[in-house]
């Protein structure tokens, strides 16, 4: 038996925490207009990290750190970074806690869609999804953030 996928787990809990919402759009043929076939950050990966992540310097394209986001008390076992890669294992996103307990977004690949123009989008998700509460799940507040982050970048 092979073990499945985080990410496959946390779409299946973002989607019952969400009544299938994001199945539901997909299914109904709804697309932005900004998304082709090879564009759906909802086929992506989601991979968590027990350690906060900062990339090198020289494969930054762009940072943001989420403004009127705090990460909750972080248990010893939550995630401490999400990084959003697609099959052929490229790095896209990497959502990473600050030791100030805020969440720092880097995008580390060319991306047909402005990251920046969706982080409102994200916070909305999120606060929906009440991620702050997430703290009992495996992929904690950071993978509830995540499936925020790919949603909002799907609208």
């Amino acid at each position: 038996m092979r073990p499945i996928p985080a990410a496959v787990i946390l779409l299946i809990l973002g989607c019952l925490a969400t009544g299938d919402g994001a199945r539901a759009a997909t299914e109904q043929g709804s697309s932005p207009a900004d998304a082709s076939p090879e564009f759906d950050p909802l086929l992506w990966n989601i991979r968590m990290s027990p350690r906060p992540l900062r990339p090198p310097a020289d494969i930054i394209k762009e940072t943001w750190i989420l403004n009127g986001y705090r990460l909750g008390r972080l248990g010893p076992d939550a995630p401490r970074a999400a990084i959003i890669d697609d099959d052929q294992h490229r790095r896209l996103l990497i959502l990473s806690a600050g030791d100030d307990g805020g969440v720092h977004l880097y995008r580390v690949a060319d991306l047909p869609i402005q990251v920046g123009d969706k982080l409102p989008a994200l916070l909305r998700n999120a606060q929906t999804r009440e991620c702050r509460h997430q703290r009992m799940n495996p992929a904690g507040e950071l993978g509830c953030l995540a499936l925020s982050l790919l949603e909002a970048l799907h609208e």
